[in-house]
């Protein structure tokens, strides 16, 4: 590990295997004493990105997954993550994942890393509400879906009203639960996101 090109609270790690990881191919590196201080590597186009090793569903490992051109596919539902910038891409991932700068000196490939813990996910920014925008989307269905659309409105910028129709009276919740934890709970534990 080296500190003295990277940032005041940023450590960088080499990636000793850079050389060898072919195109369309990823893998993990250890940057931490914790086992789950992992960061993915891929090479996409020629170039290689660091990303969050973990889905931010819920938190399956990402280098399991496939990689297809510049989206990495979680193992266990699919989600899928730019390698470039770490935004969500498909669902059932409404989080991004972080995303690591790899810098290249004297032929060598460093990741830098944020010192203490990796997170976890990344929230993506959203538009706030305009009144003064009179735009009026509606969204039929309250579920993974319509939220997720309601979701993708705001970070595209949309400041107009957004309204979702649904015949439940709960915020949307994770239904890919319903067939594993029925008989362990109720939908209220599972909500996608917080009232």
């Amino acid at each position: 590990m080296n500190k003295s090109s990277a940032e005041p609270d940023k450590k960088e790690v080499e990636i000793t295997w850079a050389a060898s990881l072919g195109e369309g191919e990823m893998k993990a590196i250890q940057v931490g004493a914790d086992k789950n201080d992992k960061v993915l590597i891929a090479r996409y186009q020629g170039k290689l990105y660091g990303t969050g090793n973990f889905c931010s569903h819920f938190g399956v490992p990402l280098e399991g997954g496939m990689l297809f051109d510049d989206k990495v596919l979680c193992p266990a539902h699919a989600a899928g993550f730019s390698i470039i910038t770490g935004q969500p891409e498909s669902a059932p991932g409404l989080d991004g994942i972080p995303s690591f700068p790899i810098v290249e000196r004297d032929g060598k490939f460093f990741v830098q890393v944020p010192e203490g813990k990796l997170p976890g996910s990344v929230t993506m920014p959203m538009a706030k509400r305009d009144p003064n925008d009179k735009r009026h989307f509606v969204i039929l269905g309250g579920g993974a879906a319509g939220l997720n659309c309601a979701e993708t409105l705001r970070q595209s910028g949309f400041t107009g009203q957004i309204s979702v129709v649904s015949r439940e009276d709960m915020i949307p919740y994770d239904r890919t639960l319903i067939t594993k934890a029925l008989c362990v709970g109720d939908a209220t534990q599972w909500a996608l996101r917080p009232e």
